[in-house]
């Protein structure tokens, strides 16, 4: 079965030197969470920033191969000395951070503005 490409699924902006990356998808399932993993170290090897905030407003549901992709992130970012927080991230989502207690790892702030200001 031929797959679809995935529409665009990040947006990217730089304020203040930190890389805002929103995620412009509801759901991240298995496949999605390849295609965020590879976008978001792509972002890291362009070398413009290593303090990332990563905007869930849109997202409403994730899968756990998401958490792989976030955490295999994480480990890159810290070979760089990097710092990610995440923002806007919904109830349920947050549930599962919690439970996972991945919570302790990623910072997750109620939007991008207080997430911009923990990176200062």
């Amino acid at each position: 079965m031929p797959q679809h490409p995935i529409k665009e699924l990040l947006s990217v902006e730089y304020v203040s030197g930190v890389c805002v990356v929103t995620v412009q998808t509801r759901e991240l399932d298995s496949r999605t969470s390849e295609e965020l993993q590879t976008q978001l170290l792509a972002l890291l090897n362009e070398g413009k920033s290593t303090r990332f905030v990563l905007d869930f407003d849109t997202v409403r549901y994730m899968e756990s191969a998401c958490f792989g992709a976030l955490v295999t992130f994480l480990k890159w970012l810290e070979r760089f000395d990097g710092k990610v927080v995440l923002a806007n991230v919904s109830e349920n989502i947050r549930f599962l951070f919690n439970v996972t207690r991945l919570d302790k790892v990623f910072p997750l702030c109620l939007d991008v503005p207080t997430a911009l200001t923990s990176l200062e």
